[in-house]
């Protein structure tokens, strides 16, 4: 009997852990579940941990944690009538497993699974997002596909920008519609924006129009502006230079009536004029180091040998007089 006590404890070992198989599950952290009882729902467990289950019952468990899907490349029309591509993705996760596995459980499938749950759920959505892009239809291609940061309304398309809805508040609004669907939109956006090819050629030949218009206003604007500087230099150049002729002509009037009252002077005493001149003449050529072989009676020159004659004058006053007749 001793022989035998090891196998049965083995045995018993193996059809409690049977049991325990079939009467209990285990929720992870980011799990949540559900116990059907003949496939209606009898309870809804969210906390993690060893859970309870009557082996007629069954369990189906949902991951809460945020998945992703993302639609196929979709053709849009804009409000001007064009074609763009869109591919959208939307980020959610499962908020309440019990409304969720309701919303979306298969009506022509006699057990499903988790898996044809997700299912149904993501073709939902993508359902919501196909009419979500409708708000295409308020933005021309022009601000979707332009390098003009101001005019670029990509972002008011996906979240809605100064009161107007974008396409996450439509699904947000489709999926909170009537008592919800069990699903919390966390985020959505435009993963890929494109346009057909005769759209492309279209849009780089009006670009290349708008940036050659843009070149010859430039170059309009700056041929305008180099005659007004050109105008405006010449302008300058006529006052400068009738500043200058006036001021010239008022130099020569006051040197040309200094030059008069000399030459009075001069009339009055010739003498002193012709003085006054040969030593000038002295100063002039003889100012540097210079070697000259003249005649000693050449004038000015034969002053340097005798000088300037020099009679009294009444009163004391000596007056220089040069003979002109030598």
């Amino acid at each position: 009997m001793k022989k035998h006590i090891g196998a049965i404890s083995i045995a018993l070992a193996t059809v409690l852990i049977l049991l325990l198989y079939l009467v209990t599950f285990t929720v992870r952290w980011q799990e949540k579940a559900l116990v059907l009882t003949f496939g209606k729902i009898s309870r809804v467990e969210t906390d993690p941990g060893l859970k309870w289950i009557w082996p007629w019952q069954s369990k189906v468990k949902f991951d809460g944690r945020i998945r992703t899907f993302q639609t196929r490349a979709t053709q849009i029309q804009t409000r001007d009538q064009q074609t763009v591509i869109a591919t959208v993705y939307v980020n959610w996760r499962i908020d309440d497993p019990e409304k969720f596995y309701t919303r979306f459980r298969p009506t022509d499938v006699l057990s499903p699974d988790v898996d044809d749950v997700l299912e149904m759920a993501e073709s939902t959505i993508s359902t919501w997002v196909k009419e979500a892009t409708k708000v295409f239809a308020q933005y021309r291609l022009g601000e979707l596909v332009t390098t003009d940061r101001s005019q670029f309304k990509l972002v008011a398309i996906e979240v809605g920008q100064n009161g107007s809805g974008g396409m996450l508040q439509g699904v947000c609004e489709k999926a909170t519609s009537g008592d919800g669907y069990g699903v919390e939109i966390v985020d959505l956006g435009i993963r890929q924006l494109g346009v057909p090819d005769n759209v492309t050629t279209a849009v780089f030949d009006r670009m290349r129009e708008n940036r050659k218009a843009a070149a010859r206003t430039a170059i309009s604007e700056g041929r305008q502006l180099a005659e007004s500087i050109v105008g405006q230099a010449k302008a300058q150049a006529e006052m400068i230079k009738a500043e200058a002729a006036a001021k010239a002509k008022k130099i020569r009037g006051q040197g040309d009536a200094e030059a008069a009252q000399s030459y009075a002077k001069f009339l009055e005493n010739p003498s002193l004029a012709k003085f006054l001149r040969e030593l000038e003449t002295l100063r002039t050529t003889l100012s540097q180091r210079t070697t000259m072989v003249i005649d000693g009676e050449s004038a000015p020159y034969n002053m340097i040998k005798r000088g300037p004659e020099v009679k009294a004058q009444p009163g004391g006053v000596g007056k220089v007089v040069t003979d002109t007749s030598r």
